[in-house]
């Protein structure tokens, strides 16, 4: 290996990336990253997605954040709703002589 490469392999992860579940090929791809082997990045990354999947208390949470939305809308329509439109007020000019 050369000095520039060597370089590249001994960079420390991106500070984005500190958060991020331990995964093996989630750790190749945020390696590649920080060498600058995007081309790899983007090819694996749609792989890596797929496999990927949704944390079930979140979808149940957003489903039931949809749901109260959806009630409390409903509740405000019903009884406390825009109402009527108020009439406006005539405008009476007044005419001196």
């Amino acid at each position: 290996m050369s000095a520039p490469e060597d370089a590249k392999a001994l960079l420390p992860p991106p500070l984005f990336a500190e958060g991020f579940p331990r995964d093996p090929a989630l750790d190749a791809l945020v390696d590649a990253f920080a060498r600058g082997d995007y081309a790899r990045v983007r090819r694996e990354a749609p792989k890596l997605l797929a496999t990927a999947e949704s944390d079930p208390l979140a979808v149940v949470l957003l489903a039931l954040t949809g749901v109260l939305l959806v009630v409390l809308t409903a509740w405000w329509w019903r009884f406390n709703g825009p109402g009527p439109t108020p009439p406006r007020p005539q405008i009476v000019e007044h005419v001196k002589g």
